[in-house]
């Protein structure tokens, strides 16, 4: 069984410590953190203290409390702020498929800008989508980059009991109402991981547009899904509701496939493009690297 730590290797971790998420609006949040409020009229004012992690600066820390309780406290300021950042991760069932595994590319692409995240002192907070594992944070500070790693290497998809059915067949996933546990009550930068293979992909979209401040849907399919190869007559099941389909993957009909993949992410990408929302296209057969040095600065989504 893969460990946690093959999630980030060592040099790719040391990589990721250079970059930042980007944030383009104004993201007030709680806290100390490497982002100065764009708030005006007052100075640095005292607000309240937290514990030390590792990375906090040491200039933060209140002496005369560790003088007293032998336990290492920082100061916060209300002028500061920390950037929420919200990791969603769909664990559908049709996310588990393809190669490499579009859920397993995922939870890597979380665990690395989820490392960025800390590493900047964000305020950080993974959330499973169709798993049954709750969420994960708020934690902050380079010392719980660990058990994060841990958390988003291990949740598990939910097994449902008693599917509902119709026509025959169990119930496709509803990303939708897969997004009532997200409860987000802060403003802050939410990043979805999912390959929308879901009837209510435009209704759970609308759903974050409104309640979120800044959205960056990682649409993430698998090779054999963008590119499939001629198979002749093949029999192809849904992974989610289990409904079978027998077809002939000819040319034509790959060809036909192709034009109807195409409008669909381009579908998908006016979507969030009309709700103010980022859209970066994921092919899980490019390395993790290239996605992130590359594809991700030139979206603006680190830099």
């Amino acid at each position: 069984m893969a460990t946690p730590q093959t999630l980030l290797d060592g040099t790719f971790a040391r990589r990721l410590e250079r970059l930042q998420l980007v944030s383009r609006k104004r993201l007030i949040g709680q806290g100390q953190g490497d982002r100065r409020s764009l708030r005006k009229g007052s100075s640095l004012e005292f607000a309240d203290y937290r514990h030390y992690v590792e990375g906090d600066d040491p200039a933060r820390v209140d002496w005369n409390i560790y003088s007293r309780t032998d336990t290492l406290f920082v100061r916060l300021y209300e002028e500061e702020e920390v950037l929420n950042v919200h990791l969603l991760v769909d664990a559908s069932r049709s996310m588990d498929w393809g190669e490499p595994s579009k859920l397993r590319y995922a939870r890597r692409l979380a665990a690395a800008l989820g490392y960025v995240a800390l590493n900047a002192s964000n305020r950080l907070y993974v959330w499973p989508l169709h798993a049954s594992s709750g969420s994960y944070g708020p934690v902050w500070g380079r010392g719980r980059a660990g058990a994060m790693l841990n958390f988003v290497e291990e949740f598990k998809p939910a097994q449902i009991a008693t599917p509902v059915v119709y026509g025959g067949h169990a119930s496709p996933p509803d990303l939708d109402q897969s997004l009532a546990s997200f409860t987000n009550r802060s403003s802050g930068l939410v990043v979805l991981f999912s390959d929308l293979l879901s009837p209510t992909w435009e209704k759970a979209l609308s759903r974050l547009a409104s309640r979120s401040s800044e959205v960056v849907v990682m649409h993430t399919l698998s090779p054999q899904e963008l590119r499939p190869a001629l198979g002749g007559d093949v029999r192809l099941i849904d992974r989610e509701s289990g409904a079978a389909v027998s077809v002939t993957l000819n040319n034509d009909a790959i060809r036909l496939y192709g034009q109807r993949l195409a409008d669909w992410r381009r579908t998908i990408e006016s979507f969030c493009a009309r709700h103010g929302m980022g859209y970066v296209p994921v092919d899980t057969a490019m390395p993790l690297e290239s996605l992130v040095f590359d594809v991700l600065r030139r979206r603006g989504v680190v830099h």
